[in-house]
């Protein structure tokens, strides 16, 4: 189980630009990457394009498992949006966390300003992980 997330600029950026273009439904996707810290991102489709539900689709889904498995990668993250709040998991998320020993990744916005969380979801609790933003040298 990963105890810290250490996100690359540029994919925390990608995961921002994904949330800014899903604008109107929860955005949603998968982190990739070694030992913690991220290789790659991958945005999936919301088959319900809902503001307030996600469900990964499952053909792509299935897709970025198999990439992540042909380069020795991890999944590291599940990631989504929360338009309306709040800046944790909600009990659907906590309900559906189908993948306890990932990080699930919320956005939401602080003040018009987009943040991002991480969670550790286990046994019906959500308990808080440090995301860090790095650039590698």
């Amino acid at each position: 189980m990963i105890n810290k997330l250490y996100l690359r600029e540029n994919h925390w950026n990608e995961m921002l630009e994904d949330i800014l273009e899903r604008s109107t439904e929860e955005a949603c996707g998968i982190v990739a990457g070694i030992d913690g810290t991220s290789c790659a991102v991958f945005p999936v489709t919301n088959v319900l394009h809902s503001p307030n539900r996600f469900l990964m689709d499952p053909g792509e889904q299935l897709d970025v498992f198999n990439l992540v498995e042909e380069r020795d990668w991890q999944l590291l993250a599940i990631y989504h949006s929360h338009l309306q709040g709040p800046d944790s998991p909600s009990p659907i998320d906590i309900a559906e966390a189908y993948y306890p020993e990932l990080i699930t990744l919320i956005w939401s916005k602080s003040f018009n300003e987009w943040i991002c969380r991480g969670f550790s979801i286990r046994e019906g609790k959500a308990t808080s992980v440090p995301v860090v933003r790095w650039e590698p040298e």
